[in-house]
Formats: structure tokens, sequence, C-alpha cells
């Protein structure tokens, strides 16, 4: 059985989301609940998406990181993607929307970017 995970972490003004799994139709609303509550206890100045450890995406999944975009930029919080890969990777690219996030290879690059 597929699993997936969504924890956060607070680096001074940046918030972490460390999401591990798989993001698909199944675990989409255990992310957006996450993500709810980072909208609704006020919002950072930066949020970092963590997706080094997800080992699939579907739209379902994609649907959820625009949500994100479209919360973070009425917010006013930047919101960055790290790690992006594999099966994400192709669909932000195929889609097009790969120009829509701001992405960082890694975690550590985006908390020194932030």
């Amino acid at each position: 059985m597929p699993f997936f995970t969504v924890s956060s972490d607070l680096y001074g003004t940046t918030l972490v989301v460390h999401a591990s799994g798989e993001l698909d139709y199944g675990h989409a609303p255990v992310f957006r609940s996450e993500m709810t509550r980072v909208w609704e206890t006020g919002a950072p100045a930066t949020v970092v998406i963590d997706l080094t450890a997800l080992t699939f995406c579907d739209s379902a999944g994609v649907a959820e990181l625009i949500w994100s975009l479209q919360r973070s930029r009425a917010l006013g919080t930047r919101l960055i993607l790290a790690g992006v890969h594999g099966t994400l990777e192709r669909i932000l690219a195929i889609t097009g929307l790969r120009p829509s996030f701001e992405v960082s290879p890694t975690v550590e690059e985006a908390l020194r970017e932030s």
C-alpha cells in the first residue's frame, strides 16, 4: 500500500513542509490539510515545500501544488519547491507549469536564498 507523510518545521521566518511518498488522489487531502494549517495560522514570509522524498505525484498532487501557489500569492508569501524530480518534474515541464513555480535543487539552497 502506498504511503504519504507530511510535516512542517520552522527555520527563522521560513516554514519547510516535508512531503514524502506518493502525493496522489488518495493522499491529496492530507497535503491540503497541512497546507491549510500553514496558511491559516499566519503565513510565514517564505514557504519551502520539500519534495525530495516524493516518489510519485499525479494530477491531484499537482492541483494541490497549484492551490498552494495561488494561496501563497494571495497572502504575499514566497513559495519555493525544493527537490523536484521524476514524474513531477516531467509533469511541470510538459504542462508548461514549470515557470510558474520558483524551484530550488535542495532545501538547504532554498533556505540560503530565502
